[in-house]
């Protein structure tokens, strides 16, 4: 996974450097490993349609009971789709959550080709859907992961959002694109086109800039061992956000630590003492 992120990184700077977009670049596929029926979940398969007539899919998995604690929407990373990270959240539904995870576009089965801020729009169809649809049970958790937490940040912070959700979790994301840019560059030969290429890279998104406007309580992970995006930009990102907050720190890899015993109880510790105060 980091070798990927990497890659993607590389593939968008050389992109950029022959051209003049400023999108963020995707690495979707569309192609499923699994499915949550292999997990032993019961799901659904879920469209959503834009007003242009986009389709986009996603899974709904239910709470393995009979009154939910709440329901979780997850918004996955950079690469690949739901079906490589469905563990992430897999445990959730025998804690007694709903779990609702999306396909951007051109992701999965999902419609399209990526790009922002066309992907803001992808993550609001899902937050209306969840506020609409009567299929969420409050609290409304928004759950993003790596490029998915940094995406989410903006969306949650717009002030029509406001009462769309009542708890956030971002996990692994960087504070901004240019800087996780360079940090990527840097590490590489594309370091000497950092001068060229990192003034075209979008910043007006920045999660940096956005967090502080997340109205509800927010829980920022992030790894001391993450070899994608620094620790300190997990540090950076919960000292601009607004309170109630906390700042739960790992020894895991990027993304890593589904798994872990530890992390699944303090991430269900904060939902528990923060989340249901704000429903």
């Amino acid at each position: 996974m980091a070798l990927l992120f990497r890659l993607t990184f590389i593939a968008l700077l050389l992109g950029l450097a022959g051209c003049s977009s400023s999108s963020l670049y995707f690495l979707p596929y569309s192609n499923w490993v699994q499915t949550p029926y292999q997990q032993a979940l019961s799901y659904e398969d879920v469209v959503l349609v834009h007003r242009n007539g986009l389709r986009l899919h996603g899974w709904w998995l239910p709470a393995e009971q009979d009154e939910p604690l709440g329901t979780v929407y997850f918004l996955h990373g950079n690469a690949e789709n739901i079906s490589t990270h469905l563990m992430a959240v897999a445990w959730l539904p025998s804690r007694g959550y709903n779990v609702f995870l999306l396909d951007y576009r051109g992701y999965g089965y999902s419609e399209g080709k990526p790009s922002l801020p066309a992907v803001f729009n992808d993550i609001q169809l899902g937050l209306n859907w969840l506020q609409h649809s009567g299929r969420s049970t409050p609290p409304l958790i928004v759950y993003g992961q790596s490029l998915g937490a940094a995406m989410s940040a903006y969306v949650l912070a717009q002030e029509y959002n406001k009462s769309a959700y009542q708890c956030a979790v971002l996990e692994a994301s960087f504070t901004d694109y240019r800087e996780i840019a360079a940090h990527i560059m840097g590490q590489t030969w594309l370091r000497v086109l950092k001068p060229a290429v990192l003034p075209m890279l979008p910043n007006k998104w920045a999660p940096e800039q956005q967090v502080a406007h997340i109205d509800a309580p927010l829980l920022i992970i992030h790894s001391e061992k993450d070899e994608i995006i620094p620790y300190e930009q997990g540090e950076r990102l919960f000292r601009a956000a607004s309170d109630p907050k906390a700042l739960l720190t790992l020894q895991t890899p990027h993304i890593g630590g589904s798994f872990s015993a530890e992390k699944q109880e303090a991430i269900l510790t904060f939902w528990q003492e923060q989340c249901y105060a704000a429903k």
